[in-house]
C-alpha cells in the first residue's frame, strides 16, 4: 500500500473511532460515508444532524404500507417514525450510491414516502433521483420506498 493511501486509511479509522467514543455507542460500525457511520445492527447515524436511520424492505409500496411497517418496527428499542421533507432533503446528495442517498441506506428505489400526510389520498413523497417532492396518491412507478428515523438512542 503506497503511503498516502495508509494515511487516508489512518484518519478514516481515527474518524470512526472518535465519533464511536463521542456518541457511547455500543454497537458496532461496520462502515462510514461522510458524516453517515453505519453499525452492524443496520442503523445509521448521521453525526450531524444527531438521526438515526434504518432502512425498509427495498421493494416499491404504497404509503399505508410504508407507514404500517415505520409504526410496527420496534427494532432496538422502538421510537421509529416515518421522516418529514426535511430530514429526506438531508439526504440527498448527487452522487451517493447509485440513486444520491448514502449507500449506507439498502435502497434500490428513488422515492421515499415522507411521513406528513395532506389528505387520505395524497402523500407526500421525495426523489432522489432530482432533489424533487411532491404530493402523490400513488406510488410511482419504481414504487416509494420506506425509511425509519428517530432521535439519537442508546442500544
Amino acid at each position: 500500500m503506497q503511503a498516502s493511501g495508509k494515511i487516508f486509511l489512518t484518519v478514516a479509522l481515527n474518524f470512526s473511532l472518535m465519533v464511536l467514543a463521542i456518541c457511547g455507542v455500543s454497537a458496532e460500525f461496520v462502515y462510514t460515508d461522510r458524516h453517515f457511520v453505519r453499525y452492524d445492527s443496520g442503523v445509521v447515524y448521521d453525526t450531524e444532524l444527531g438521526l438515526e436511520w434504518f432502512a425498509g424492505p427495498d421493494r416499491g409500496m404504497s404509503w399505508e404500507e410504508a407507514n404500517s411497517w415505520v409504526v410496527g418496527l420496534d427494532e432496538f428499542g422502538g421510537g421509529w417514525r416515518m421522516p418529514i421533507r426535511s430530514e429526506l432533503d438531508s439526504l440527498y446528495h448527487v452522487g451517493d450510491g447509485v440513486n444520491n442517498i448514502t449507500y449506507l441506506l439498502t435502497n434500490s428505489g428513488y422515492w421515499i414516502w415522507a411521513g406528513k400526510t395532506r389528505n387520505s389520498s395524497s402523500k407526500w413523497i421525495f426523489s432522489f433521483s432530482y432533489g424533487g417532492e411532491g404530493w402523490n396518491g400513488q406510488p410511482p412507478d419504481d414504487g416509494g420506498r420506506a425509511l425509519a428515523v428517530r432521535q439519537r438512542t442508546r442500544y
